[in-house]
């Protein structure tokens, strides 16, 4: 009995003027996809042969051109056309990629899997918590695992959950009922906190709704603000052994997540750029981290804006700052030929500089990408790269050659930070900055969505 494993992922934002190319995406095919993907040794000790097709994973970027879409999508379909008798079809997807022309990604791709795969064929998927469900997904899919964590920290064992549920599935002769309900809130995703109430207790409640042996998975997908399509919203998603299961769990679980919808708040100072810079430069910690959050790489973001440079540059501060990961190919390449400790003038900013430091940029799977350039103006650095790449980690600020413990002040294009960096912040502050992944979801100017959407409208709901 065969099982088909691939990986197909790229976050998609509307607003973001940067389109994913090939190069672009972290790309494995054959046996090298488990490099990447848990699921392989479950399913060989459950008795299956594992037929892998590709895995490729971009960081997230504009929505995907309709061409290279293709390039990926109908791999993944060749591999199923040469395996049409496979039990069984496993692929950890986002859950939020747009394609040009298409629509949901996800949706194309299970459509032609189910075309092709014989009615008995089980499909089980992983996808992110931040997913924009589509109502057909139940029609071609019979199971999916959300990520539980927001922050994400679950990915493996999300993975090895719909893995689980698909050997069940398979064994027991009896396919899942997926039932979705679509909840009509767009919230600031990054007060979507999943270690924070009240969505601790809802998280707790799906996962006891698991161990009860007529449900396969309970999930909250809590949507993605930055796409702009029809099936933009929060949702629940419970697959069952029978339809009336899943359909009482997952409205159960929408009105309780319905009733919590005014009470996400930011855990964190959240602020204008201006203010946001005022308060580290007058903090008292010994490390502050202000995020860029309207220039967010990791979500769609191009990172190229330097408005917050601006504005610490304007300022008269004795605080050691860095201001890590703008994306500006040209004055990588304009420089890059000068030594450490030459002066320079970058006429983007009026202003001379130092070069300080010549380094490199990791890519989503923490590799080596592309070079960076530091650049010193006074007590403040700035680290250029030639690429999009988001500085997640201490490995981002050592592979460019900068010393992040030496600086009293962090900036950073991101939301909430990633646990990585939060044992080295003392403090955080959330910028409320404009661009691709601005949180104001009343200036993202989204008109394909299905409305009344809180906190757009005002309406009363109960699912």
């Amino acid at each position: 009995m065969k099982i088909i494993c691939a990986s197909f992922q790229c976050e998609s934002n509307s607003r973001a003027k940067t389109h994913p190319q090939k190069h672009d995406f972290e790309y494995f095919r054959g046996e090298d996809i488990f490099k990447k993907l848990v699921v392989k040794e479950v399913f060989t000790e459950a008795g299956f042969e594992v037929i892998p097709s590709i895995y490729s994973v971009a960081l997230p970027a504009g929505t995907v051109e309709k061409d290279i879409y293709l390039y990926y999508a109908e791999q993944i379909l060749q591999t199923v056309k040469d395996n049409s008798d496979a039990c069984g079809v496993y692929i950890f997807f986002h859950g939020s990629m747009e394609v040009d022309e298409i629509g949901s990604g996800e949706l194309y791709l299970l459509k032609e899997i189910k075309k092709i795969v014989s009615e008995k064929c089980v499909i089980s998927l992983t996808m992110d918590a931040h997913a924009n469900i589509t109502d057909e997904l139940c029609d071609y899919a019979d199971i999916v695992c959300g990520f539980k964590t927001v922050p994400h920290t679950d990915q493996a064992e999300s993975e090895l959950r719909a893995a689980n549920c698909l050997i069940k599935a398979i064994k027991s002769g009896i396919k899942p009922f997926m039932y979705i309900q679509r909840v009509p809130f767009l919230l600031k995703n990054d007060t979507l906190l999943t270690r924070e109430e009240p969505l601790k207790t809802l998280i707790e409640e799906t996962m006891e709704l698991e161990n009860r042996n007529d449900i396969y998975s309970a999930n909250l997908f809590l949507g993605h603000c930055w796409i702009d399509a029809p099936n933009t919203s929060a949702s629940t998603v419970v697959c069952a052994t029978d339809k009336k299961t899943a359909q009482k769990v997952a409205k159960s679980l929408a009105n309780k997540l319905w009733a919590t919808r005014k009470l996400y708040k930011f855990k964190i100072e959240a602020e204008s750029p201006e203010k946001s810079v005022d308060m580290a430069i007058n903090g008292s910690e010994n490390r502050i981290f202000v995020t860029d959050s309207g220039d967010n790489t990791t979500a769609g973001a191009e990172g190229q804006c330097t408005d917050i440079l601006k504005l610490f540059l304007e300022r008269d501060t004795a605080k050691r700052v860095c201001v890590a990961g703008i994306t500006n190919q040209e004055i990588v390449e304009k420089f890059w030929n000068k030594k450490d400790g030459e002066s320079i003038f970058v006429k983007e900013l009026s202003k001379n500089a130092i070069v300080k430091s010549h380094g490199n940029i990791l890519g989503w799977g923490k590799e080596l990408i592309g070079r960076s350039l530091c650049l010193s103006f006074g007590n403040i650095d700035a680290i250029f790269t030639e690429k999009r790449s988001a500085f997640i980690e201490k490995r981002n600020f050592d592979e460019a050659n900068t010393d992040l413990l030496s600086y009293k002040v962090v900036v950073v294009k991101l939301g909430y930070l990633f646990q990585e960096l939060k044992p080295f912040a003392d403090r955080e502050i959330f910028a409320l900055s404009d661009g691709a992944s601005c949180v104001e979801i009343e200036k993202l100017n989204l008109t394909k969505i299905i409305r009344p959407m809180y906190p757009l409208d005002e309406f009363e709901w109960e699912a």
